[in-house]
């Protein structure tokens, strides 16, 4: 058996707890008072690495409800900032936890995502592929996802979107029909994520407005 030799009152928040006159874990007000920790006590290793799971679980909550009020997480994107601060078994525990109290939700957020970045960033289909992939959504939420929005991707309101793009950011490159500026315009409109064949047809036909 070990001895607490000491609990010493933190500069900033919790307590820090002295075994055999070595520095052993910190601990909040509440791991205190529920464990019933006091100076002098006889504690085994066990019962200490118990106490140490029981604080970065709390911390691992307190943290994950911190981030999720901020903003949406994905599933992923929780997992992994909890797993800086606390081992991999138990991120992934208060993580589930938090999808069953319905604070993650991976498919309404992807679709509001994948809504934001057509809608506001003027994403093309590839584009909002990496952008969601970068969520750490699943490739089966993502195709899902694609696939509810093949009708916007592909009818007047895609078309209005590239007629805006060019107009806004590669006007100005086309104006005199140098090969050069149309290049340049292709190539933004690619990375933007858009196919060549939308790309080639919205600059013809911003090409025909212009005569």
């Amino acid at each position: 058996m070990l001895r607490v030799t000491a609990i010493e009152k933190a500069k900033r928040k919790g307590y820090h707890l002295f075994v055999e006159d070595e520095y052993a874990l910190t601990v909040s007000a509440e791991v205190l008072a529920e464990t019933g920790l006091r100076a002098g006590q006889e504690i085994s290793l066990q019962r200490l690495d118990e106490i140490r799971e029981l604080c970065d679980r709390r911390r691992a909550r307190e943290r994950a409800l911190y981030l999720l009020e901020a903003r949406s997480h994905s599933e992923k994107e929780l997992f992994d900032k909890l797993c800086k601060s606390v081992p991999e078994e138990i991120a992934a525990d208060v993580t589930h936890r938090m999808v069953e109290l319905g604070l993650i939700d991976d498919a309404a957020y992807a679709r509001r995502w994948a809504a934001m970045l057509w809608r506001e960033k003027k994403h093309g289909p590839r584009r909002i592929r990496q952008g969601l992939m970068q969520k750490g959504f699943s490739r089966d939420l993502i195709d899902e996802v694609l696939e509810e929005m093949e009708e916007s991707f592909g009818n007047d309101e895609a078309a209005q979107q590239l007629d805006g793009l060019i107009r806004r950011k590669y006007a100005r490159y086309l104006v005199d029909g140098d090969p050069k500026g149309r290049n340049k315009a292709v190539n933004g409109l690619l990375r933007l994520g858009y196919d060549y064949e939308q790309i080639r047809l919205a600059l013809r036909n911003f090409s025909e407005t212009e005569e």
